[in-house]
């Protein structure tokens, strides 16, 4: 009996996003973080080119590493007019960013980002022959689209689609301003009272509960 295809979303709040973070989803790495990552992770550099970002109005293009992720959040802030809550903290508590992950069945996402190409995944291998199918961009740029709809565009600071991985995937993360242009985590996505709550996710076709 063969097994049906999954797609996943795992979504996690964070007080602001690191520059270690933004390097990894930016692969702004130096040959030593490079070395490093080969030596730790499944990570394939001769796959790294086909990674790609995906911009506003659905747009595909190459990951620009001219700005970092929170180069980018600074940025929003400052066209918002407001202060990050979290300066001058000791400790930053205040959750600023959602740190959204999309993947899917591994078989299935590897079809959709290189159809019948022979890949191989042992550690070392070399992929460089691989060409990026356009059915991925399609899958990155529906999700875009998702994450538009639900959260809005403009809080969208980074959307980077990983091909040089086992899985490919899709790491996003998004500024929690409400419509007014103030930052609320908890009102965005879990609504001023658990009723409230419950109507945000009986809306999300991928959140619905059982």
């Amino acid at each position: 009996m063969s097994v049906p295809n999954k797609q996943v979303m795992d979504m996690r709040p964070g007080a602001g996003i690191t520059t270690a973070q933004s390097d990894e989803h930016q692969r702004r790495w130096t040959e030593q973080r490079w070395e490093q990552a080969l030596k730790d992770g499944n990570y394939d550099r001769s796959r790294e080119h086909l990674n790609f970002e995906v911009t506003r109005g659905g747009k595909v293009r190459s990951v620009d590493k001219s700005r970092s992720i929170p180069e980018r959040f600074q940025e929003r802030l400052r066209q918002l007019g407001i202060e990050d809550p979290n300066k001058g903290r000791r400790i930053a508590n205040r959750r600023t960013v959602a740190n959204f992950i999309f993947g899917g069945s591994r078989e299935r996402m590897n079809e959709l980002a290189f159809g019948d190409q022979p890949l191989d995944l042992r550690r070392g291998a070399d992929n460089s022959h691989l060409r990026r199918r356009p059915e991925i961009e399609l899958w990155a740029q529906d999700v875009y689209r998702f994450v538009c709809d639900q959260w809005g565009e403009d809080n969208i600071i980074g959307f980077y689609v990983h091909l040089d991985e086992t899985n490919p995937h899709i790491h996003c993360t998004l500024m929690p301003v409400l419509p007014n242009g103030r930052l609320s985590y908890k009102e965005l996505f879990a609504g001023r009272s658990k009723w409230e709550y419950r109507q945000k996710i009986e809306v999300l076709p991928w959140l619905r509960p059982a």
